[in-house]
């Protein structure tokens, strides 16, 4: 079991925080969003699901024996988020390195509720 320490705790808070934002942003229709998937060329039905995956992810890091879980499908998301920035639309991308850190933390942290799920 995971010992769940303080800095765990701020850092899961902030990236709720930042999923919550960046998620309701997108099912919210934002122009910049819209904009954004435009630009990257496949509709803007790719952001509806990148959306309800980052607010159900940031929802998942509040479960008990989930975080690890959530972790790891928040950081999948950002890396192929930040894939399609720099390969369609380009700068600015420094909060999703941010995110990605952060995600990976909480991944790494709670590495062995994943690793239990390997038979």
């Amino acid at each position: 079991m995971t010992k769940i320490s303080p800095f765990m705790t701020v850092l899961r808070a902030a990236l709720t925080l930042a999923f919550l934002y960046f998620g309701l942003r997108k099912l919210g229709s934002f122009s910049t969003d819209v904009a954004i998937y435009e630009a990257i060329g496949f509709g803007q039905f790719p952001r509806y699901i990148t959306g309800s995956i980052e607010v159900i992810g940031a929802g998942l890091l509040w479960v008990r024996g989930w975080e690890g879980r959530a972790g790891l499908l928040l950081l999948g998301t950002m890396i192929v988020g930040l894939s399609a920035l720099l390969i369609w639309v380009g700068p600015p991308y420094w909060h999703m390195l941010l995110l990605i850190v952060g995600t990976g933390t909480v991944t790494w942290g709670y590495r062995d509720q994943i690793t239990r799920l390997i038979p």
